[in-house]
């Protein structure tokens, strides 16, 4: 299975997703790969967005919100960092 990992440009993290499939809604919660997460607190990332172009949404915080509130946790195959979705601005896409 192929993991999703998102890529940085410049200031900001941004993983491409489908909404249907990348949010955990029963605890309302999106994921970042713990290697990426880990390397966010290396780089000088000041934006993490999560884009679903299906959808035509956006959804982006300030890297200091999301490192403040993830946690480590393991529902699936690796472990990951997961953050509560009310830490994000729903923003609308043009493209």
């Amino acid at each position: 299975m192929k993991i999703n990992k998102g890529f940085i440009n410049g200031d900001t993290y941004t993983k491409e997703v489908s909404f249907k499939k990348a949010v955990l809604w029963m605890v309302k919660e999106i994921s970042i790969h713990k290697d990426v997460a880990e390397k966010l607190i290396d780089e000088d990332i000041k934006w993490i967005e999560f884009i679903d172009r299906v959808k035509k949404e956006v959804w982006r915080a300030k890297a200091e919100k999301v490192k403040a509130v993830w946690k480590l946790k393991q529902f699936g195959q690796e472990p990951q960092y997961y953050i509560p979705i009310q830490v994000f601005d729903k923003l609308p896409i043009d493209k």
